[in-house]
């Protein structure tokens, strides 16, 4: 089950997913309010702009016991190669572009249009080319709600700050000099539009059409493009766990005696 951001990741239908299924979280799920999916994370994406304090994070978070992730399975878009400090580190990007009409799909919108697929639509087409026969789609909301964009919302502003910070970084785009949810929405509208999610949706189902794309969220914005996972039982075999009070709300400060040259770098 790859789980978006959305805020339908804290309304999972279980009754529509496999108890065996593989979890696959991306950016800053370990923020959420409550363990929709649970402590379980066999696959974490993320952006590799962000891997410095990211994997940290989710390495400190795993000592934590707050999760269990699967620290061989961290994948990240547009690494561009390995890295010597991040040796189990993988590159999303380049294992989906070896599928050259998904390359094509992203290339094309990036190079003409500065626009770009989403965390965790390159999250979807990882799920897909793994092999995956069913993958289940929670949070997937394809920013519909203009006011609701993100499942942990307590802090969303902070998270979406941080994650302009890198973004800028990489794409040399303006700072937002409004940071209202009015102006991230529109931002996130622009630079992540609907269309070219569902685009790569209906490629996904035309190169892989023994993979089923199955909602699992009732209210989800994504049922228009992909069908409604069945019922596999009567009663959902999981409900959203509460945190404990001193949950990780924010990101980890980086160690002090952390070699600057590493801190500097942003990989």
């Amino acid at each position: 089950m790859v789980c978006g951001n959305g805020p339908s990741c804290g309304e999972i239908d279980f009754t529509r997913v496999s108890q065996d299924v593989k979890i696959m979280r991306v950016t800053n799920f370990y923020l959420e309010e409550k363990y929709y999916v649970g402590k379980r994370v066999d696959y974490y994406v993320d952006y590799h702009k962000r891997i410095v304090d990211q994997y940290f994070n989710i390495r400190t978070i795993n000592s934590r016991k707050e999760y269990d992730i699967d620290m061989e399975n961290t994948w990240w878009t547009v690494m561009p190669g390995s890295n010597p400090h991040f040796p189990t580190a993988k590159s999303c990007t380049e294992f989906i572009q070896r599928v050259p009409l998904i390359a094509e799909l992203r290339c094309f919108y990036e190079y003409y249009y500065g626009q770009y697929l989403p965390t965790g639509m390159q999250a979807l087409a990882l799920a897909v080319c793994l092999g995956f026969d069913n993958v289940y789609l929670a949070g997937f909301d394809l920013f519909s709600d203009t006011k609701d964009l993100h499942v942990y919302k307590a802090i969303e502003q902070k998270c979406v700050e941080r994650v302009r910070n890198y973004e800028r970084a990489e794409y040399d785009t303006p700072p937002l000099q409004d940071m209202s949810a009015k102006s991230i929405s529109a931002h996130t509208s622009k630079v992540h539009p609907t269309f070219m999610q569902v685009e790569l949706i209906q490629l996904l189902s035309k190169l892989f059409p023994e993979t089923r794309l199955l909602s699992v969220c009732e209210s989800s914005a994504i049922n228009e493009h992909v069908l409604m996972g069945e019922k596999l039982t009567d009663k959902p075999w999981y409900h959203p766990q509460g945190k404990p009070e001193n949950r990780t709300t924010d990101w980890y400060t980086l160690p002090d005696n952390m070699p600057s040259s590493k801190r500097a770098e942003k990989v």
